[in-house]
């Protein structure tokens, strides 16, 4: 799987295998595993932990995996680069899946080709950087939400950090801003007390990385409510965020280090574990899921290979992916 010309027979073969995992995944007690690694030499022996000091975590639905996806782990590599401390370290990556979703079916594309989207766009990102090529894992979690999903990577032992007495390996999810404000959006807690107080042992351990997406269109509609006062903390004289703003997005973090989300359960120095990164390189600008399956039922595969690259691209023309698809969606 390292040319562009797809070895069909070969993936079709993976596919395969990637499908006896899942069911057995699915029935099984754990809620999180590794599928694939990046390069295939790196893949862990079974029982043997994974050592490193960081992990970066892209989570995302991968209905299709695109260029934006690699913009943000390439903005969080360019990062590690410019610190001492962290250059001269391989990064580990998680491209992971849930197959249980809080907001989405698993449709139009099955997981089992999701996978080898991500386990392609995987290979292709790794290629494409010349420093510090990454080790990438294509995992699976059973999990809907952040604090879940981290909690039970962690509790997995599958990574470990042997400088920490406790071995905690920190965990660096990188997101985009739609991502970030379904993060700290109070109704996903429902079985806590304040709300936000879910985010603690995330927090305590753990940060966020998201990229600002300007996009008049951002936020998505299920989260138009996170624009809104969601705390009496909040002034009544304060003026909401503009999301559509590179300006608006930061004052929306600035308002949580000010106390806006107190009476929701989120501390302000909570907000000091994320990061707002804008994308210099404007690779993701105006890059959704949407967008994708709209120029794959058009037809239109040049449109097609510019966003997910020419791997992915034939992997879902060969497939017949997407062509009757009419929902909406991000990344």
């Amino acid at each position: 799987m390292s040319t562009n010309d797809l070895d069909m027979q070969a993936l079709q073969g993976l596919r395969s295998q990637f499908s006896q995992a899942l069911k057995e995944f699915a029935s099984s007690s754990s809620s999180f595993r590794i599928l694939h690694t990046i390069p295939t030499a790196s893949a862990p022996s079974h029982g043997n932990p994974i050592h490193t000091r960081t992990l970066y975590v892209l989570d995302s639905s991968f209905n299709p995996p695109s260029k934006a996806h690699a913009s943000l782990v390439r903005t969080a590599l360019k990062s590690q680069l410019s610190t001492p401390e962290t250059k001269d370290q391989t990064p580990r990556v998680l491209f992971l899946l849930a197959t249980v979703n809080a907001d989405k079916k698993p449709k139009p594309a099955d997981f089992e080709d999701r996978v080898v989207m991500m386990s392609l766009a995987a290979e292709d990102l790794r290629n494409s950087i010349t420093e510090l090529q990454p080790i990438i894992d294509v995992g699976i979690t059973k999990l809907p939400y952040f604090v879940d999903k981290a909690s039970s990577i962690k509790s997995s032992n599958v990574y470990q950090q042997p400088d920490r007495e406790d071995g905690v390996v920190e965990q660096i999810h990188l997101t985009g801003f739609d991502t970030l404000l379904r993060i700290f959006t109070p109704k996903y807690y429902p079985d806590h007390d304040p709300p936000l107080s879910a985010l603690e042992p995330f927090l305590k351990h753990h940060q966020v990385r998201a990229t600002i997406r300007v996009d008049p269109n951002s936020p998505s509609e299920n989260l138009k409510d996170a624009q809104k006062p969601q705390s009496s903390s909040q002034s009544s004289t304060s003026v909401e965020p503009d999301f559509s703003t590179i300006a608006g997005q930061r004052q929306y973090l600035q308002e949580i280090k000010d106390g806006s989300l107190e009476d929701e359960g989120m501390k302000k120095e909570w907000a000091d574990q994320v990061q707002l990164e804008v994308d210099e390189s404007g690779e993701a600008q105006g890059v959704s899921s949407t967008k994708i399956r709209n120029a794959v039922k058009e037809g239109n595969w040049d449109e097609v290979t510019e966003l997910v690259g020419p791997r992915v691209g034939q992997w879902i023309k060969d497939r017949g992916l997407y062509r009757e698809e009419k929902e909406g969606g991000k990344l």
